[in-house]
């Protein structure tokens, strides 16, 4: 049986949690970037964001569902550096960008990094990038090599993968680093046919710019699409709250410190029983929801959290139209490098990990107090499924998305 080289994408989207001190952002760049010059890739993020969002939870269904649009992007703006022909294509077509210059993105994509880790002031997002692979197996490609460090700060890594156990934990090693200790590992072994190995790590810490008393927490139930209920602990707060009330949809809206990233929990409104609610929110739905918000009094109850998600991506880009890159006759990856067969990617990991409190994301206490008025407010109670958003709120760049079938799994 014929052999094929192997290239292995692993996409890294984790956790999110906070410090008990305040962190010191960090010096901002000679020339801040500005924002209507990022707009097109985010446009480009949000559009695959919802996508795979989409097809992971058909993927999935009723269960709970959390990805990172931005370290997906990431992965795949690094990748297509490395395509060709119809691959490229292919990449292109899925991120909404067809005939767009790889060069371009690669710019456009360096000035959104740098928007997003260097000046959002308190929330800290770190991503990291690594190449990693073995030179008896493929020839590297030196441009390749250099747009990574360029425009990615990714370094590369040659490797003897015939020593698998060292490989492993130079890879987990730089992966567990990376996550801040949050992640030990993503590899569980090296085969005789992997090549390389192309992983983004992102991490994110936030406060919340306005906590949540925990001395308002409550016990409520949850009810889940089955019918069933989950004893869950709430977190709630009685104050003014940026919210829209559609009517098919309600959204809150709640900022974290310096309000440069946000966090959007979106709920069927209570005329809408469409079962799939969640399954249609698109871009412009999305969106237009932000066009309707107010400031004003609102008790909200959100459920503290702490769920993770792990998956192979490759179905789901399958059906969103990537098809060459996962095939071993038609991938064209010579731009990254050569071996003795064709290079293709054979698996596509993605792992995620939130974890949400009274402090914010776990962050230092902080006591909300509530300005009260003659009317009783609207009330949102998150205590059926629902979706959240992590997003930059300037961009509108999607760091993270959930559907939160059951608090409790």
């Amino acid at each position: 049986m014929q052999q094929i080289a192997r290239f292995s994408t692993l996409l890294l989207a984790f956790y999110i949690i906070s410090c008990n001190k305040t962190s010191t952002p960090p010096d901002l760049p000679k020339d801040p970037i500005n924002v209507e010059t990022v707009a097109q890739v985010a446009a480009m993020n949000q559009a695959l964001g919802w996508k795979i969002f989409k097809a992971e939870q058909l993927a999935k269904p009723d269960e709970n569902v959390l990805i990172s649009p931005y370290s997906i992007q990431t992965a795949f703006q690094m990748a297509i550096n490395g395509a060709k022909g119809n691959t490229l294509d292919e990449f292109l077509n899925f991120m909404e960008c067809p005939g767009c210059s790889v060069s371009d993105l690669n710019d456009l994509h360096a000035d959104l990094n740098t928007l997003l880790t260097e000046q959002s002031g308190q929330p800290k997002l770190t991503v990291a990038n690594g190449f990693f692979y073995d030179s008896k197996r493929m020839n590297l490609q030196a441009p390749f090599a250099q747009t990574l460090n360029d425009h990615y700060n990714a370094g590369t890594q040659n490797l003897n993968f015939d020593a698998e156990q060292p490989s492993l934990d130079a890879i987990n090693g730089w992966v567990k680093t990376n996550t801040k200790d949050k992640i030990d590992k993503i590899l569980n072994k090296i085969g005789p046919l992997d090549v390389a190995f192309l992983i983004n790590a992102l991490h994110f810490k936030g406060d919340w710019a306005t906590g949540f008393a925990p001395s308002y927490s409550l016990n409520l139930p949850f009810k889940k699409t089955d019918g069933t209920e989950s004893n869950i602990k709430f977190i709630h707060a009685d104050r003014n709250f940026s919210f829209a009330q559609t009517a098919d949809y309600n959204i809150v809206d709640i900022p974290f410190k310096d309000s440069t990233y946000s966090l959007s929990l979106l709920q069927p409104s209570t005329q809408n029983n469409d079962a799939d609610w969640h399954l249609k929110i698109t871009p412009p739905i999305w969106k237009g929801l932000y066009d309707g918000i107010q400031y004003n009094r609102a008790a909200v109850f959100v459920p503290k959290l702490k769920i993770s998600y792990e998956n192979d991506l490759i179905q789901s880009l399958q059906s969103l139209g990537i098809l060459d890159a996962f095939s071993d006759q038609k991938a064209d990856f010579t731009g990254m490098g050569t071996a003795p067969l064709n290079i293709f990617i054979n698996q596509l990991q993605h792992k995620a990990v939130l974890e949400m409190d009274e402090k914010g994301v776990e962050g230092a206490a902080v006591t909300s107090i509530g300005f009260g008025i003659n009317s009783a407010p609207p009330t949102f109670m998150f205590n059926q499924p629902f979706v959240l958003v992590l997003r930059h709120i300037a961009t509108n760049t999607l760091v993270f998305m959930g559907y939160v079938a059951d608090p409790a799994q």
